[in-house]
């Protein structure tokens, strides 16, 4: 109706668009309005009712200005679809109409408070990582361990995306919030690695044995922090008990984060802290000796 194009014909360098509009008699009242049928992208035929809710409104007493511009609100509800993509699927058809000039749209409401609480839970995330990372250099007195430690933390959010594909789950405030905790635990785990390691060297073991006997003795402990925490979250992942539907996304985040935090813990980290101590003791032997 009325914007879209039914068809078109050539006559004579030019396209002519036929339009089609529904008779007067059918829709001069709202309950005609109601009945009018509608296509759907599928070729079913539907009535305007089924798709959308009509409302008389008296004249407005008054209306919105912002920056000289007329400003009116187009509110919805969602059914079956996430906010997030569902507002890109929005935003990319508007994108195609031409005759909507730019920055005349913005979009606001609950899809404005999401984006705003994402920006701050980055802010949180990345504050989070620095003080954990603060923290560690305190500890350990040198910059090999914080950084092999913080490397595997940060890796335990694939592990949170992962969880969240696999179950469909959206990517959402709650869920970011679950990535968070998971990068706190999987750093957990690997300060029971390495703090153990700088222990064994103590005792005059070399880099690589100690490792190894850090790793077959961290197992166990990293395993049984890991399980407990994943068992305890598993009555939220499957939306037990009220308001659990609301804590879902983090208990799978938390979870997925958890899965590869052995791998990671025992992997990854021990990797990362075996080639920062090579890489920066071959750089010192190799400087040449002073002379005295």
């Amino acid at each position: 109706m009325l914007g879209e194009t039914a068809s078109s014909v050539l006559e004579g360098d030019r396209v002519i668009a036929i339009r089609v509009m529904a008779e007067r008699s059918q829709i001069d009242r709202v309950a005609n309005l109601r009945e009018l049928p509608l296509r759907t992208p599928d070729g079913n035929l539907v009535k305007l009712s089924q798709v959308a809710s009509l409302e008389e409104t008296p004249g407005q007493l008054e209306l919105h200005r912002e920056d000289l511009r007329q400003n009116v609100a187009v509110t919805a509800r969602l059914e079956g679809r996430d906010l997030g993509s569902a507002i890109a699927e929005i935003q990319k058809k508007l994108s195609l109409d031409k005759s909507i000039p730019p920055g005349t749209i913005e979009y606001g409401g609950l899809y404005k408070q999401q984006q705003e609480s994402f920006r701050n839970l980055v802010l949180v995330l990345a504050l989070a990582i620095f003080l954990v990372f603060t923290v560690l250099l305190m500890e350990f007195g040198s910059f090999y361990e914080p950084v092999a430690i913080v490397f595997g933390a940060v890796l335990a959010m694939f592990g949170t995306v992962l969880g969240l594909w696999l179950t469909g789950t959206s990517l959402n405030v709650v869920s970011f919030l679950g990535a968070i905790i998971g990068v706190g635990i999987v750093a957990k785990n690997g300060i029971l690695m390495l703090d153990f390691v700088e222990h064994l060297r103590a005792e005059g073991a070399n880099l690589e044995d100690a490792l190894i006997r850090s790793g077959h003795r961290r197992l166990r402990p990293v395993l049984m922090t890991s399980m407990a925490a994943a068992f305890g979250m598993l009555p939220l992942a499957y939306g037990i008990g009220s308001g659990a539907d609301m804590l879902k996304p983090l208990a799978i985040a938390v979870i997925g984060a958890l899965c590869i935090s052995v791998l990671l813990s025992l992997v990854a980290t021990p990797t990362v802290y075996y080639l920062l101590r090579r890489m920066f003791d071959n750089l010192a032997s190799a400087q040449p000796q002073a002379s005295t």
